[in-house]
């Protein structure tokens, strides 16, 4: 009864060591985003709760990934999926001679011949007016939408699918870190913006309440208002933001921010479910279209005010394949 009690009150032995597990985990956060907040006396009780969310919801994103795909020459026959996300043979070599993870994943005998890693793309969306069949009559003038990939990384090469499952809401927790401190550095850039706005501003109305006229330079005060009422308005908008970003950019408010995004990560890092149906040139189609290909991605997407997007896949490349795409493709 006793032991069940400490358990309750997270007092038992297990339940320590993940505490103090945690701590480490803010402290390295805290370290790459603004090691400075690790002076605050109060850090740890204000992140634990929100390290524990993110944590927890982390964890489960890799179980919404599409089914694995094999990199090798072999796929390009057998998985249409491979001809819509790569040009050819030569481009799928590129990517894995190209990838010093990979090969550093290889170069350790101990991790085996297979690699399971984590593919991610940049896709991108393009318009054209393209031939096709409609209603029975060949056109030429028809809207069609290609879509095409690039930016093709790996990442987190694992020895099985057990381990890249683990590993990857420890990689998840290392980019929400980075997006952590992009958002204190945004908060930052902002305030220094703002009030080199606010100096121009107060110098444009010295010059307009003038007599002399004080001339400013001209590329300086191209987008600064004409009237003096203009300038008053700009003043009076830039005011109350300013002291919310100075508030912000304080050691509290910059623990205020890594908490909020801390206990709200999906605001900040989500994955959205992308499914398309495509022909063999990468062109969108109906689904009637029998000879198309479901092409189901996840894309992560990073960020709150100025989100980035990457198209994600599990993929599993063998050292074999690599050798023979290098025998047939390699220069």
């Amino acid at each position: 009864m006793f032991e069940s009690l400490l358990r309750k009150w997270g007092w038992d032995a297990a339940s320590r060591q993940q505490a103090r597990e945690r701590g480490l985990e803010i402290d390295r956060l805290l370290h790459a985003c603004d090691r400075r907040l690790c002076l605050l006396p109060n850090h740890q009780q204000a992140l634990a709760p929100g390290m524990r969310i993110s944590q927890d919801y982390l964890s489960t994103l890799t179980e919404k990934l599409p089914p694995v795909l094999e990199l090798s020459l072999p796929s390009f026959s057998r998985d249409r999926r491979l001809g819509l996300l790569f040009a050819g043979p030569s481009s799928l070599l590129e990517l894995l001679e190209g990838s010093d993870a990979l090969r550093d994943f290889f170069s350790h005998a101990a991790n085996g011949d297979e690699a399971w890693a984590l593919m991610t793309m940049r896709r991108s969306e393009t318009g054209r007016f393209g031939v096709a069949m409609e209603n029975g009559e060949l056109r030429n003038d028809v809207a069609q939408t290609v879509v095409s990939f690039d930016g093709h990384r790996l990442q987190m090469p694992c020895a099985s699918e057990d381990s890249f499952h683990r590993q990857s809401g420890e990689r998840a927790l290392h980019v929400l870190t980075a997006v952590i401190a992009g958002q204190l550095s945004l908060q930052e850039q902002t305030r220094l913006q703002l009030e080199a706005e606010q100096g121009r501003l107060q110098l444009r109305k010295l010059a307009l309440k003038s007599a002399a006229h004080v001339v400013l330079d001209e590329q300086d005060s191209d987008d600064l208002p004409e009237t003096l009422a203009g300038v008053d308005q700009r003043l009076k908008e830039i005011r109350p933001l300013l002291e919310s970003l100075r508030e912000l950019n304080s050691l509290e408010g910059g623990l205020d921010t890594v908490r909020h995004i801390l206990e709200h990560p999906r605001d900040y890092f989500s994955l959205e479910r992308v499914a398309l149906r495509l022909n063999r040139m990468g062109v969108k189609v109906g689904d009637g279209d029998e000879e198309s290909t479901l092409l189901q991605l996840e894309e992560l997407v990073l960020g709150k005010e100025r989100p980035t997007r990457r198209a994600l896949m599990a993929v599993r490349v063998r050292r074999e394949h690599v050798i023979e795409l290098r025998q047939q493709f390699g220069a």
